[in-house]
C-alpha cells in the first residue's frame, strides 16, 4: 500500500494502516537515528513515542504534503528531545552543527578489484571527515535517503535556500579536497552504506 493510502486510513482509525507505516519505516527511521546516537533503547523508545503520538493524534495531525518527509521530521524531534538537543530552543541550536551525525561507508562491489577498492575507501573516509556534522546528516539525508531539499530544509530546522548552500558546500568542500576523487563515485559509495 503506498504511504498516502495508509496515512488515509491510519486517520480513519485503521491500526493496520499504522502498522503498515510503522513497518515501512522501521528500519529506515532507525537507520537514521543511529547516525546520531548509537543508544538503541533511545532509538527505540522514539519510535515507540512517535508512533504513539500519531495515534493519539491522528484526528488532530493534518495530512502532510510528504509522509516520508513527516515521520523524518518527527522522529528526528522526539530522539533529539531524548538526546537533550532541543531544536526550538534558540539560534544557535537551530544551526545544529553541535549536534552529532556519523555515519559508515561500506564499500563492497564486485565490478571493482579489492586493492582499488581499499585505496577508494581510504579517500572516501578522508572526504566524509572533512564534511562538517549539518553537511554529512543533510548528504546522507539527499542521496541516501533521496529526500527533496525542500524536505531536507523541514527535517533539518532550515530554509531551503540554506539546504541548497549546505549541500552544495558539501560538494564543494569534496571537490576542493580530491579533484581526481568523483563526486559520482563518492555519491555512490555513500548510498550503499
Amino acid at each position: 500500500m503506498h504511504d498516502n493510502e495508509l496515512w488515509y486510513s491510519y486517520k480513519e482509525g485503521d491500526v493496520k494502516a499504522l502498522e503498515g507505516l510503522y513497518e515501512q519505516y522501521y528500519s529506515p527511521l532507525t537507520n537514521y537515528g543511529f547516525k546520531f546516537t548509537p543508544d538503541n533503547v533511545c532509538i527505540e523508545e522514539s519510535m515507540q513515542d512517535l508512533f504513539l503520538k500519531l495515534w493519539q493524534n491522528r484526528e488532530r495531525i493534518a495530512r502532510p504534503a510528504v509522509v516520508k518527509q513527516y515521520l523524518y521530521l518527527s522522529f528526528r524531534r522526539i530522539l533529539l528531545r531524548k538526546l537533550e538537543y532541543n531544536p526550538s530552543r534558540h539560534e544557535e541550536e537551530l544551526s545544529g552543527e553541535h549536534i552529532p551525525f556519523q555515519f559508515e561507508l561500506t564499500y563492497e562491489h564486485p565490478m571493482v578489484k579489492k586493492e582499488r577498492m581499499a585505496e577508494l575507501s581510504a579517500q572516501a573516509d578522508v572526504l566524509h571527515s572533512t564534511l562538517t556534522n549539518r553537511q554529512r546528516e543533510a548528504v546522507f539525508l539527499k542521496y541516501y535517503e533521496d529526500l527533496s531539499y525542500e524536505e531536507i530544509a523541514e527535517i533539518m530546522h532550515m530554509n531551503t535556500g540554506v539546504t541548497n548552500i549546505l549541500i552544495y558546500r558539501a560538494h564543494e568542500r569534496l571537490r576542493e579536497q580530491f579533484r581526481n576523487f568523483t563526486l559520482l563515485l563518492f555519491l555512490y559509495l555513500l548510498k550503499r552504506s
